[in-house]
């Protein structure tokens, strides 16, 4: 594996920021002593640091590649996104390389690194990844063009595509509420801050209606696995809850699958919705109730963001990000709670 930036700034005890322009020559706002420069070029030198020399010959000039940091490459939904960006490339004439981050965010800088040594003209990162704040910082005061894309609920020093989760979870949580639930739980994964944003926005709508003493959050992984092992868990009693607003596809399939182990009939017995809308949600048994985030057309605008950030010279500082609106796709994972027409006077 070659020497990263974040290697040698860490045994000279420097920020990968400086390390970064004492070794591509490049000037700071902020003076380097030349104790400092020696002591990061003594290091590198130990450590065999080799700069990458083709990319040392494209400095001012583009090299059409797009660095993508991304948080889990596994996940459906990403997998829809990563596709719209591809196309927006390809399109662009620019091409993509990949940097899988997974449950250690601290990748995040050797990627960033590996990034500027390949010369990217831009990166984006996908995802809402944990811990990671002080990774973005440190890669933004690296890159000069770095655009987000998709789940965020707090604002970051860069600009991005991202869809209204607020917005989102409401339209689930109003879905199951008109059709009569309200013994409704929510399943999320709070690790991630849109999952905690959906469940915050549960509690939110629950407490609206009068139910707040109803509220039941159950917390695990974003995987079908931890949606499936929970299920199981908690499908004891029948009567628990008509209703689930699961915070990602990826759970509410793994529930699907207990229900049916369990013989609880879905819609008829539990309404379960779902968000993301994955290309599999359409194809299980019942097809699933989802929030479509508008994935292909969210990583498709994402790209021609950062190119045309790249292209304009345009700064971070004067990028808006562009909020897409999700939208309810009812399918037949959810119905009429039990008892609804009770006290419906149908005309004659």
């Amino acid at each position: 594996m070659p020497v990263t930036l974040k290697q040698i700034a860490k045994s000279a005890g420097v920020s990968i920021p400086t390390v970064s322009r004492i070794l591509n020559g490049r000037e700071s706002g902020v003076p380097i002593r030349e104790q400092t420069r020696e002591r990061v070029l003594a290091v590198a030198n130990e450590l065999g640091y080799k700069p990458n020399l083709l990319a040392r010959g494209l400095v001012g000039s583009k090299s059409s590649l797009i660095g993508v940091i991304v948080r889990d490459i596994a996940d459906p939904f990403l997998n829809q996104v990563l596709k719209g960006m591809y196309d927006a490339a390809v399109e662009r004439q620019y091409r993509l390389f990949l940097g899988h981050v997974g449950q250690r965010p601290d990748t995040t800088l050797d990627y960033g690194s590996m990034f500027e040594q390949y010369h990217a003209d831009g990166i984006i990162v996908m995802g809402d990844m944990q811990d990671d704040e002080t990774a973005l910082q440190a890669l933004t005061s690296q890159h000069r063009y770095v655009v987000g894309v998709t789940d965020r609920t707090n604002t970051r020093g860069f600009p991005g595509v991202y869809a209204d989760s607020f917005h989102g979870a409401t339209l689930a949580m109003d879905h199951l509420l008109a059709l009569g639930h309200r013994r409704i739980a929510c399943i999320t994964d709070q690790s991630i801050s849109d999952g905690r944003m959906r469940a915050s926005v549960y509690e939110h709508c629950m407490r609206e209606h009068g139910l707040g003493d109803q509220i039941q959050v159950f917390e695990t992984t974003r995987s079908i696995e931890s949606g499936y092992q929970l299920g199981l868990e908690i499908f004891d009693d029948p009567d628990r809850f008509s209703a689930i607003f699961a915070a990602t596809d990826t759970l509410a399939l793994g529930l699907i699958k207990a229900a049916f182990q369990l013989r609880i009939p879905i819609p008829d017995q539990l309404s379960i919705v779902g968000y993301d809308d994955i290309d599999m949600a359409q194809y299980t048994v019942p097809a699933l109730s989802s929030i479509s985030q508008l994935g292909h057309n969210m990583g498709y605008r994402t790209t021609n963001l950062l190119v045309d950030m790249i292209n304009g010279a345009l700064e971070s500082a004067h990028v808006d990000d562009i909020i897409l609106t999700p939208l309810l796709v009812v399918r037949q994972s959810t119905t009429f709670a039990s008892g609804y027409f009770d006290n419906v006077t149908l005309e004659k």
